[in-house]
């Protein structure tokens, strides 16, 4: 069936065009829009049909604008109510008719309006909202759970821990008598023990990171050291020894006393003081107690009058230092009665008569009147010329010779090269230790060494900078060969290190990356590691 669009009759299929008005018919089951219209029967007057008062166009009853103007319409009494209109109604031209499959409803002569029915299009979005949300869940779901099938399939490598990251060196004072404090005179120390424990808690973590770089190069060092310290009045140390050792290490123990020296303690009135601490190095607790059982052991044995293992006096500690330390063993002049004088006197030659402060007058004579003799002139004495002696010269006191130690300092810091070799004394003996770069400086320090007057015998403790790096390049080749890349090679200069090579994935070539740097304290700088071709294409 196919209707009016304009006064909704019903005609056949075989109609093209309404009879009345000569609209376009269309199939009743199209027709679609957002306005409501009257349907009217046939019995309808012409004389209840509405004209517009702007333009004079024909209107039907119940319709509330203008068809060809848009004015509103004006209806004789009362106007019928005008249904709600959706917020999305097209223009006025655009219609709603009420549609069932019996066709037209009449009710009488007044118009009647067919409420809208609700369209299929919302069920529709709705179905579709909900299709694309479950779809989109069921992406994000598949998604992570192939995400994790992958991550627990190929784990990524991880660096494995180094020992100083496990676990943190321990530096601390023995349990047993960990400080002894004796005074430069007699009778109690002008220092208490507590002020000087707090000194080396406040000080300890300059001790720790000298025991650090140590164990940097040797994981295993430990070491329990009596070390003696005399320190000043004003709170300075003027020297400091090892009074005895574990490990016997002189690098580490120049270390440690040079430290320990450059302390800063409070001031006191009174005399100097020499304190001993025990202090343990070890890399965990179990190993700190067996450091101090056997540091316990070497004291139980030591002779009173054995020299220290290692001596250290700061540059800055003067012989004036020296005598402030100790200001009673500097005479003062004191008096004839035994007191003190604040200045020193004048020293007077014995028999010598004191000189007289005024003239005295001869007894039993009286005095002569001065005007009446006249003043007896003496005749001058002749000048004598005495011959000038020549001043008497004396040969100069040939300059005192510096002791050994400090000859040798001499020689090598007069080399730049050898500016990090350090030594010191034992007898004739000298041990010499630091740091160069390579073996040819390490013989020219020794070379020098022995060519000081007074030197019987060199021990030469030094090592060298291209030792440590052979040292880390042979620990990266061992780790790279124990993670399964054999065919990588790794250079090592100073703190840097370079790959080069092949691998069979571009993940062993960032792996090697991880492993070198783990292995020892280096940095890759260029990584030349190259993949095998045919294991990129696969094949």
């Amino acid at each position: 069936m196919k209707s009016c669009r304009q006064c909704g009759k019903q005609y056949p299929d075989s109609e093209g065009f309404c009879e009345t008005d000569g609209a376009a018919l269309i199939a009743a089951p199209d027709i679609a829009g957002d306005r409501l219209t009257t349907i009217i029967s046939d019995e309808t007057p012409g004389e209840q049909s509405l004209e517009c008062p702007v333009c004079g166009g024909k209107a039907l009853p119940g319709e509330v604008r203008c068809n060809y103007c848009g004015a509103r319409l004006r209806v004789e009494g009362s106007e019928p109510a005008e249904p709600a209109l959706s917020a999305g109604a097209h223009t006025s031209q655009n219609y709603s008719f009420g549609e069932s499959l019996s066709g037209p409803h009449e009710f009488g002569d007044t118009p009647v309006h067919i409420p809208e029915p609700d369209s299929p299009r919302r069920g529709r979005r709705v179905f579709t909202i909900l299709g694309l949300s479950s779809a989109a869940i069921i992406a994000l779901a598949a998604g992570a759970w192939f995400a994790l099938y992958l991550g627990n399939k190929h784990p990524s490598p991880q660096a494995p821990p180094t020992p100083s990251a496990t676990s943190q060196p321990i530096v601390k004072l023995a349990m047993q008598e960990p400080l002894r404090v004796l005074g430069d005179i007699t009778g109690p120390p002008p220092r208490d023990a507590d002020s000087l424990l707090k000194a080396f808690e406040d000080n300890k973590a300059g001790l720790a990171n000298a025991y650090s770089n140590t164990l940097s190069s040797d994981p295993s060092t430990s070491d329990g050291m009596v070390i003696r310290l005399h320190i000043l009045p004003n709170g300075r140390v003027d020297n400091g020894a090892v009074k005895i050792s574990t490990s016997g290490n002189p690098s580490f123990d120049a270390e440690i006393v040079e430290a320990m020296t450059s302390w800063k303690f409070d001031s006191i009135n009174g005399s100097g003081v020499t304190a001993d601490y025990r202090v343990i190095f070890a890399p965990s607790p179990s190993a700190a107690a067996a450091v101090e059982s056997d540091l316990n052991t070497k004291l139980a044995s030591l002779s009173p009058k054995e020299p220290p293992e290692y001596a250290f006096s700061p540059s800055g500690a003067t012989p004036a230092a020296v005598a402030e330390s100790s200001p009673s063993s500097m005479p003062s002049p004191t008096t004839a009665g035994g007191g003190a004088s604040a200045m020193p006197s004048t020293a007077v030659a014995v028999g010598t008569p004191a000189p007289a402060a005024e003239p005295t007058a001869l007894a039993g004579l009286p005095p002569a009147p001065s005007a009446a003799t006249p003043p007896e002139i003496m005749p001058a004495r002749p000048r004598v010329r005495r011959p000038r002696r020549a001043p008497r010269e004396m040969a100069a006191l040939p300059p005192p010779k510096p002791p050994l130690i400090e000859r040798v300092n001499s020689e090598l810091r007069a080399n730049r090269r050898l500016r990090r070799v350090h030594a010191y004394t034992n007898g004739s003996v000298v041990t010499i230790f630091g740091k160069v770069f390579d073996d040819n400086d390490r013989l020219m320090a020794e070379r020098t060494v022995r060519g000081t007057g007074g030197v019987s015998a060199v021990i030469n403790n030094l090592t060298t900078d291209t030792q440590q790096w052979e040292q880390n390049q042979t620990l990266i080749t061992q780790a790279l060969q124990n993670a399964g890349l054999n065919e990588v090679r790794v250079k090592v200069i100073g703190r840097d290190a370079y790959l080069s090579g092949k691998v069979k994935t571009q993940l062993d070539r960032e792996r090697a990356v991880t492993v070198a740097q783990a292995a020892a304290p280096v940095k890759v700088r260029e990584n030349l590691v190259t993949v095998a071709i045919g294991n990129i294409f696969g094949f």
